[in-house]
């Protein structure tokens, strides 16, 4: 990320603050750039906009998802950026602190639902004591689990399990039925993956994995007892062989795979679980639990997407008027909550959304109890492939070699930080 980072960076410096120059009669059009793994539900949210506003359009691109950072950084940039972006929360703080986004903050600061809006979407939404997004897609880690090969293992699957031993016992139980069933799986050499369901269990044990924002920021994974121990269980459940083979290389584009066949026990992902699994396996009998902590209680990464208005947006207002509509109760509830995509909104969340289901209600209390990771630099120390996170975890988990890992990980998250 390091030299297209500096690239937006050193072209902004010397970008005069001009549009984007889209002039057109008739109604304002707006350009909308979205990743593309949300392209299963925000037409239609663009859709009912456009059916509901005569002065304003939205034209959304759709942009790959493993692009959509560099893209859209470079494209604001070079003056080509959209109106819009839908953008993954954990990116928004460097895309502010590189000036890429607009000052949102007298907007935000008047909306009536203020105290409405996700948590930790609103935390990531902010750069110093400015807000430069709002929240608009939700998202949160829960554990999965198969019903059917809890009954034949003998586990009663009214009674998941709530801490590592139990997760342990349970994945042991399942492998013991035979016939290629496996106890428990993750993507091993996927960052983004895993710090969306490994770091929620350093979280709901006590520990973290950064501390500070900004320029105090420091890693803490030295520090915490908690991330080795992490480092541990899942060393455990890998070498206990409860963990398919694939989980070691899998970089997450097969995460779904092994639990879609039925012959896998557990397995952590977010919402959009619930939509896969239901409509394309319609005979796999599954239920969610929150990620325990080590000895009880529970964490959840509140993930999903902000939504932003580009620095070069020629119809600044215009596109507050699309992100005021898109988080306002009647569109969260109808165009988020009823597509099965967590609304961004407590009040809508925790109320016609979970009661859809004991699954959305488990998915909705981790989603506003949930954190997240804020850092300018998540990408190089948590997404990137190569990087000091995913790194740390495949010599622990799959190495063994777990204090190592922990040492070369803390020596480079601090030296990534220290660079800026």
């Amino acid at each position: 990320m390091k030299t297209w980072a500096a690239a937006v960076l050193a072209l902004l410096v010397a970008l005069p603050l001009v549009a984007c120059g889209r002039t057109e009669s008739g109604p304002t059009t707006l350009a909308l750039w979205a990743r593309s793994d949300e392209s299963a539900f925000l037409q239609s949210v663009v859709d009912a906009f456009n059916r509901t506003h005569t002065g304003i359009k939205v034209r959304m691109t759709l942009i790959p998802t493993g692009n959509f950072v560099q893209k859209f950084g470079l494209a604001v940039a070079g003056d080509a950026g959209p109106d819009l972006a839908s953008i993954d929360l954990v990116y928004v703080p460097f895309f502010a602190s590189a000036g890429v986004l607009r000052d949102i903050t007298p907007q935000v600061r008047r909306l009536s639902y203020l105290d409405k809006l996700s948590p930790a979407h609103m935390r990531n939404a902010q750069y110093g004591s400015r807000f430069y997004a709002l929240p608009f897609s939700g998202d949160a880690s829960v554990l999965y689990y198969n019903v059917d090969l809890f009954r034949q293992a003998g586990l009663d699957p009214d009674r998941p399990p709530t801490t590592w031993s139990r997760i342990e016992n349970a994945a042991t139980a399942v492998k013991k039925l035979g016939g290629g069933r496996y106890g428990f799986y993750f993507s091993g050499a996927c960052g983004g993956c895993n710090v969306f369901t490994f770091a929620p269990l350093i979280w709901a044990s006590g520990g973290d994995i950064l501390r500070g924002t900004g320029t105090s920021q420091q890693p803490s994974v030295a520090a915490s007892p908690q991330v080795r121990q992490a480092l541990q269980f899942y060393r455990r459940l890998w070498t206990s062989g409860v963990v398919p083979p694939q989980a070691q290389t899998d970089n997450g584009a097969n995460q779904f795979t092994p639990f879609e066949t039925g012959k896998v026990a557990m397995f952590a992902t977010g919402a959009f679980g619930i939509s896969t699994f239901t409509h394309d396996f319609p005979n796999l009998h599954f239920k969610v639990t929150p990620l325990p902590g080590r000895d009880g209680g529970s964490s959840s990464f509140s993930g999903g997407d902000e939504i932003a208005i580009s620095r070069t947006s020629q119809h600044p207002d215009a596109a507050w008027t699309f992100i005021s509509w898109a988080t306002s109760m009647r569109a969260q509830d109808r165009y988020f909550g009823a597509a099965g995509v967590a609304p961004i909104r407590t009040d809508v969340a925790l109320g016609s959304y979970s009661a859809k289901g004991a699954t959305y209600a488990t998915l909705a209390k981790a989603l506003v109890s949930g954190r997240a990771v804020y850092s300018v630099q998540e990408n190089a120390l948590i997404n990137d492939s190569t990087g000091p996170w995913t790194t740390m975890i495949a010599d622990a988990v799959f190495g063994g070699d777990i204090d190592g890992a922990i040492s070369r990980a803390q020596k480079a998250m601090s030296n990534t930080i220290s660079r800026g």
